[in-house]
């Protein structure tokens, strides 16, 4: 019986080997190794914003100085008080003397856009 039960024991410690090696290759990302790519993705993020507020001219009314900008026209855009719907709201719809920019940019740009206000804001 001691045979017996030695090749029941290698059976089972080769079952669980082979269940944890199946739940290692399908085991989701470390938080490190996620973070480094959600840090990945926040800093493409923050180029294309920053990109989109050099190339739209947003400097020339708009002062932010993570950005070297020192407009005077619209309002200051290092405001604590900012969010991302009032951003997304006044590049779309423009307002006072600001243009509305929603037909020349993607939900995507304008994500980007607000992210690099926002960020920016706590520099």
């Amino acid at each position: 019986m001691s045979g017996s039960m030695s090749v029941k024991a290698a059976r089972l410690g080769l079952g669980a080997l082979g269940v944890v090696l199946a739940l290692a290759a399908t085991a989701q990302p470390s938080a490190a190794e996620d973070g480094a790519k959600h840090d990945a993705a926040d800093a493409a993020t923050l180029a294309k914003g920053r990109d989109i507020f050099t190339n739209y001219g947003c400097g020339g009314c708009h002062s932010l100085a993570a950005a070297g900008a020192e407009g005077h026209v619209g309002p200051v855009l290092d405001n604590p008080t900012l969010t991302k719907d009032v951003i997304v709201d006044r590049v779309v719809n423009g307002s006072g003397p600001m243009p509305a920019f929603g037909d020349q940019l993607s939900k995507e740009d304008l994500s980007a856009l607000a992210a690099f206000i926002l960020q920016s804001q706590h520099k």
